[in-house]
């Protein structure tokens, strides 16, 4: 019930979410990378419900684009299963 409440909230402020998630990689430290893949794993899950996948994918493909020289990040990235076609 709690992750329904974070989900509509997020919703109402994508744009602003990827916001944090530039400001947290930037950051460069593993808490903060770990924190943008779970905020990144939320943004998925609301385009999901949206019907939007095309559009979080789009972004998150560019996102990736900018930051492949960081090794650490990428591997977060593929362990969450990001670039993957969600399941379920």
């Amino acid at each position: 019930m709690a992750r329904e409440k974070w989900l509509e909230t997020l919703a109402r402020d994508e744009d602003g979410a990827w916001l944090r998630v530039d400001t947290m990689i930037g950051a460069k430290k593993a808490a903060e990378y770990d924190a943008a893949v779970e905020l990144l794993q939320d943004l998925r899950a609301v385009a999901q419900r949206a019907d939007r996948l095309d559009g979080f994918t789009r972004r998150f493909t560019i996102l990736r684009q900018e930051h492949l020289r960081k090794p650490s990040l990428m591997e977060r990235f593929d362990r969450a299963g990001l670039a993957d076609p969600p399941t379920g």
